[in-house]
């Protein structure tokens, strides 16, 4: 990296150093919420933010998207809001020189270029990865505080001992960081990149109940979600960032799966907009079982438009995590499904055969599933 790129890094860090951050959020004028001085677990409110970017954003812009969506999270009554992933990054927006090194660096990521994409890692870790972190959690702790309600702080890249890791933050309505977690599931890009995947799942207890993080493609892993679980997690924050995927599909096979497998609540916040050429898209929500939704589709609040930015909070009832859920109002395997037709097909068509002297469904001969899957002819000893 050449010297204007250094000099360029110097001026992001000091014009992103934590005391502007911090006086920032001061001058900002948030009103202190009062949601969690009495927490009902039938009466919750959260939220999960989308945020959709664009290119050379100056850094008033970058933190008054972030604040507007406190503001407007609170005025809603929220208690914990979920910003997406990578949200950290942010600052190389508002530097022209480091925006085009980022520009260079993503298409040099979609050719597979190595040597060029490990300079600017390298360039990364040791310019920006520590000035950038120490902003990055100096700001959202004082807007943990001055709006009194638990904030996920999305990611960042953080440089660890062991190479750089994608890290989230949640802090508590005194500032204090109660939770940090590395990404467990990296994609090819990351891969690619060399970070490192984290170690471990961790779980942390709060006044809302107990919180886990999955991070981008750990929440489309059953085992993640299943590991939360059994530590005992009922909320899951799952921020995530850049999808081109055209259908909501693909974002209900994530967390809202997760949800389904065992009784947890899922809030996902995306990060979208215009980069590097492409669209990016995404379908953000606030996610519950089967059984516990409304209206029975598991969706309690999702986003209309997969392009744009949105705050939305949504009640949910952790009481009723409690309960059984409802296996059969939950079956969609597909693959059950169609061997419920061709047995029921054959069913009707052995009834319309034995039937001689009635139509009525009483006179039929009875029906089990495991009849036409073990011929009564065949030896009941072999069966499995």
């Amino acid at each position: 990296m050449n010297l204007k790129n250094t000099l360029a890094a110097k001026i992001l860090c000091n014009t992103w150093s934590p005391s502007r951050m911090t006086k920032f959020v001061d001058d900002a004028e948030i009103e202190l919420s009062h949601a969690l001085d009495y927490v009902m677990p039938n009466n919750i409110k959260v939220s999960c933010v989308q945020i959709s970017l664009h290119a050379e954003m100056p850094m008033k812009d970058c933190l008054n998207i972030i604040i507007n969506h406190v503001k407007h999270a609170v005025a809603d009554g929220s208690q914990l809001i979920v910003f997406p992933e990578y949200i950290g990054l942010m600052p190389l927006l508002s530097s022209d020189i480091l925006f085009d090194t980022a520009y260079q660096f993503s298409d040099d990521l979609i050719k597979r270029h190595s040597p060029e994409c490990d300079e600017v890692l390298d360039f990364y870790s040791r310019h920006l990865a520590q000035p950038l972190l120490d902003s990055y959690t100096a700001f959202f702790s004082r807007l943990a505080c001055l709006s009194s309600i638990y904030i996920l702080a999305g990611t960042t890249i953080v440089k660890s001992r062991d190479g750089l890791v994608n890290r989230s933050y949640l802090f508590d309505p005194e500032g204090t960081l109660v939770l940090r977690q590395d990404k467990l599931h990296l994609s090819s890009q990351e891969h690619f990149c060399g970070l490192i995947p984290g170690k471990s799942l961790s779980v942390a207890q709060t006044k809302l109940g107990r919180m886990a993080v999955l991070t981008g493609k750990d929440q489309r892993v059953y085992e993640a979600g299943h590991a939360a679980y059994q530590q005992g997690a009922q909320l899951l924050l799952c921020p995530s960032a850049f999808s081109s995927s055209l259908g909501s599909a693909y974002f209900q096979t994530g967390v809202f799966m997760r949800c389904q497998e065992h009784p947890m609540f899922g809030i996902s916040s995306w990060l979208t907009g215009e980069f590097m050429d492409l669209p990016f898209r995404s379908v953000s929500g606030i996610y519950a079982p089967f059984s516990v939704s409304k209206q029975g589709d598991g969706i309690v609040v999702q986003t209309e438009k997969p392009t744009s930015s949105a705050c939305m909070t949504a009640r949910i009832d952790i009481g009723n995590l409690m309960d059984d859920p409802d296996l059969y109002i939950s079956d969609i395997n597909i693959g059950i499904d169609q061997l419920l037709r061709k047995e029921y097909a054959v069913y009707h068509h052995r009834a319309a055969k034995n039937s001689q002297s009635s139509d009525t469904f009483e006179n039929e001969p009875s029906y089990r599933l495991e009849d036409s899957l073990f011929p009564k002819s065949e030896n009941k000893s072999k069966r499995v």
